[in-house]
């Protein structure tokens, strides 16, 4: 086993791939027809083999993270740009209302939780699933006037925080939305047949 994470140590790119072909092997797996999704067995498995000391160059880093938000935008783009010519102006304002809690929602929770900034803006963008709040956030914080050390342990912090939460934020909305919600509003949304 030791030398399986020596090799990987040396060369990074094969932990890179490993990572994304056990994580999207581990995404397709449904049990009782549940299953992660390809998007959060990566994050998992990124969790899971980033505890093994590897160093990637942040060109990489950056990269890879251009490439997943060039993939997020190319598939939903075009139903959000026409969503915007029929009803435009309510959908604004609804995002604005939901960006706004959601800011909220979070801060209190990292105030709560006694969270340090790397933590908190992992929070935000893993429970929220807003991925471009790690490349604002991870440039805010090279801009801070503190140590070297800290803003890479901030940094550092951000994405872990992110993988974690990010499974909450989609299976929990889902679970909510489809279970809580319409009890809450005392609504029977179960197809009769």
């Amino acid at each position: 086993m030791e030398w399986i994470v020596k090799t990987m140590q040396n060369s990074p790119e094969l932990a890179i791939f490993l990572t994304l072909a056990l994580g999207f092997a581990i995404g397709q797996i449904k049990i009782k027809g549940f299953g992660l999704g390809p998007v959060t067995g990566v994050l998992l498995m990124g969790v899971l083999i980033g505890q093994l000391d590897i160093t990637i160059s942040p060109t990489v880093k950056s990269t890879f993270f251009l490439i997943f938000l060039f993939a997020v935008g190319y598939s939903v783009g075009p139903q959000f740009v026409h969503s915007l010519k029929k009803e435009g102006l309510p959908q604004i304002a609804f995002a604005a209302i939901v960006c706004v809690c959601c800011l909220l929602t979070c801060w209190a929770a990292a105030l709560i939780a006694g969270f340090d900034v790397g933590n908190a803006v992992g929070l935000l963008a893993g429970a929220n699933t807003i991925s471009a709040v790690i490349g604002v956030a991870t440039d805010t914080i090279n801009q801070l006037g503190i140590s070297d050390t800290q803003k890479q342990t901030y940094i550092n912090q951000i994405p872990v925080a992110y993988a974690v939460t990010y499974v909450f934020g989609t299976a929990g909305t889902a679970w909510f939305l489809s279970s809580v919600g319409p009890k809450h509003l005392g609504k029977d949304f179960a197809q009769k047949t």
